[in-house]
């Protein structure tokens, strides 16, 4: 819980607002480019692989263009490393852009220190390096975003004493046609699950569609970022930061803003976070900063709560070819006092759609009878509040209940 409490001390941490040749800037409390935003202004999140940045992410709003001062805007946003402490390495600094489009930079702070940051960008993403004053250079890339997407940084979850009561949640991955049917058996038994979004693949083929699943949100369920595509790949770097990021932002866009991520087991290598060494690195702390909850592979699939399995809690798959037996020894693990479960289910692996209706009854009996608390999101283990419902049009779809 310490790491919870680091960040509430210093909720004074500036945001160093940066007009390009202006002396340094004074503290701006605030956590949002849009105060003061500059024309053209992004938020991109760099890595800058050595020294004291290598563990980090850096969030900068950068001005794509001058603003009506006729300057550029550089500004430093708070981050957070793998454990919750609040980090903001570039804050501070004086900064001079040094050409004509933006993408070389110095940086000084009032101690002597002189870094170049320059790159070059080719779409949304810029590669190059940060050079200390003694020449020594680390390489460093970036992913940028619409100025909006600084909202997307967690706020972290407060610290709460966990009760006993043990709590459960029933997660849907991939958005596939065939969730229809079990969501409405889930419905039907009042109970909730996670619908986990790979966001570039709904209102494809074979896949739900935006209006259904702001519907099913409307109506109790959760729905959290799932990557963009799904791939299946070891690709890191600025893959990872547009996977992760960009479907946080994708659901924001479509109005089902979410600050949960859950890792595709189709990812590989360094993205494959099955140990906690994976997540105490840099991509930790991009999860860390943007979700207040990571589910990955880290832990095992049942465990009492704690602050740490936040960032990498596990699940018990039950749909791909997962024995009744095993499933009955996985839920009565499940029933000790406060342990947090996922139950995850594949409803396109199914090998029929009652398959699971008994471990629906069994979780709707416990549910009833006050022995297990059955929730909608990962981040309600932790004490976070049900997801808000979306704003619906007058017409929406109706969903077969």
């Amino acid at each position: 819980m310490w790491q919870r409490n680091i960040w509430i001390l210093t909720l004074g941490l500036s945001v160093a607002c940066l007009d390009v040749g202006t002396a340094p800037a004074g503290d701006n409390p605030t956590s949002s480019v849009g105060a003061s935003q500059a024309p053209g202004e992004h938020l991109w999140v760099f890595h800058v692989a050595g020294g004291q940045y290598a563990a980090h992410i850096q969030l900068l709003a950068i001005g794509d263009r001058a603003n009506a001062q006729g300057r550029r805007v550089f500004r430093p946003i708070p981050s957070r490393a793998w454990d919750g402490t609040p980090t903001n390495d570039l804050a501070g600094f004086q900064v001079t852009v040094d050409d004509s489009v933006g993408t070389s930079w110095t940086l000084r702070s009032k101690e002597g220190e002189t870094l170049r940051l320059a790159y070059a960008v080719a779409g949304d993403t810029a590669t190059g390096a940060l050079t200390l004053a003694d020449g020594t250079s680390y390489p460093a890339f970036g992913v940028r975003f619409d100025s909006a997407a600084v909202d997307l940084v967690a706020s972290p979850l407060a610290p709460i004493n966990y009760n006993s009561l043990p709590v459960v949640l029933i997660r849907l991955d991939d958005v596939f046609t065939s969730d229809r049917d079990f969501l409405a058996r889930l419905a039907a038994r009042g109970l909730a699950a996670e619908i986990a979004v790979p966001t570039r693949l709904a209102g494809l083929p074979n896949h739900l569609n935006w209006d259904e699943l702001r519907q099913w949100r409307a109506s109790g369920m959760g729905v959290v970022a799932h990557s963009r595509y799904h791939l299946n790949t070891g690709a890191d770097a600025q893959h990872f930061v547009a996977e992760v990021v960009g479907g946080l932002v994708d659901l924001r866009a479509e109005g089902l803003a979410s600050s949960i991520f859950v890792q595709p087991g189709s990812w590989r290598d360094s993205i494959l976070f099955d140990v906690p060494a994976k997540t105490h690195t840099w991509r930790g702390s991009l999860l860390r900063t943007f979700t207040t909850v990571s589910e990955c592979y880290t832990y095992a699939y049942s465990l009492p709560r704690a602050d740490s399995v936040e960032l990498g809690i596990s699940h018990a798959n039950i749909s791909d070819g997962s024995s009744n037996q095993w499933i009955r020894a996985a839920w009565r693990i499940a029933l000790q006092p406060n342990h947090a479960t996922v139950f995850l289910v594949h409803t396109f692996r199914l090998q029929t759609q009652d398959q699971l209706d008994w471990f629906l009854d069994m979780v709707a009996a416990a549910k009833a009878s006050g022995s297990v608390r059955v929730v909608s999101t990962s981040a309600e283990m932790f004490g976070l509040p049900a997801q808000s419902a979306p704003d619906l049009p007058d017409s929406t779809v109706t969903l077969d209940m």
